[in-house]
């Protein structure tokens, strides 16, 4: 067997791999640059004395709203990847991609306009991170639930009653919200 047959033969699982490589490093590349912006930002804001007591307060607030839109840029990355690297990987197996993306365009509109909840959960959820609403670690009263907030991402807010039960709530659900942390803030500022 002569080589350049045993690299014919090879080839498809050789550009498979690479192509799986190639997302692996840009994942990790693209996840490590985040870790480095977060890092830069959150440096900067602890470097930052003021002598203002609220100013501490809008700085953890930026260091925590930077981590929750860091996170949201790095899953976003990934599943950017992800489907980068499935179209590639079944393009290499000889799957005809163009109908592929045809067929999925018209199924993802059907699935979109079925899960219509979905996308207003996600967007609220973008607004409630892009607004600083309430952060990680706020107490606040959201859909009757008063607690803090353990985690907030794109779809469910996650807060923790005075019972320690955990409620997941939808973001596209939330109509009002009433932050606790914010108002001393807020407060203060009109005692001035």
């Amino acid at each position: 067997m002569q080589i350049s047959q045993v690299l014919e033969q090879w080839a498809i699982p050789i550009n498979i791999l690479i192509v799986l490589i190639v997302a692996v490093i840009a994942k990790t590349i693209l996840s490590a640059a985040t870790r480095k912006l977060v890092r830069t930002v959150i440096g900067g804001v602890n470097k930052v004395q003021r002598a203002d007591v609220d100013a501490g307060v809008a700085e953890k607030r930026l260091a925590a709203r930077t981590k929750t839109i860091a996170s949201v840029l790095d899953n976003f990355a990934t599943w950017v990847i992800t489907i980068t690297a499935i179209v590639m990987v079944l393009s290499e197996l000889g799957v005809n991609v163009g109908a592929l993306i045809a067929v999925s365009t018209v199924v993802g509109a059907a699935i979109g306009f079925g899960a219509q909840t979905l996308v207003k959960d996600l967007i609220s959820g973008l607004f409630i991170v892009f607004e600083d609403q309430y952060g990680v670690g706020d107490r606040v009263q959201l859909d009757g639930v008063t607690g803090i907030v353990e985690r907030v991402g794109l779809r469910v807010t996650e807060v923790r009653d005075e019972n320690r039960v955990l409620w997941f709530i939808r973001n596209g659900e939330i109509l009002k919200v009433g932050n606790f942390s914010q108002e001393k803030k807020s407060a203060k500022r009109k005692a001035k």
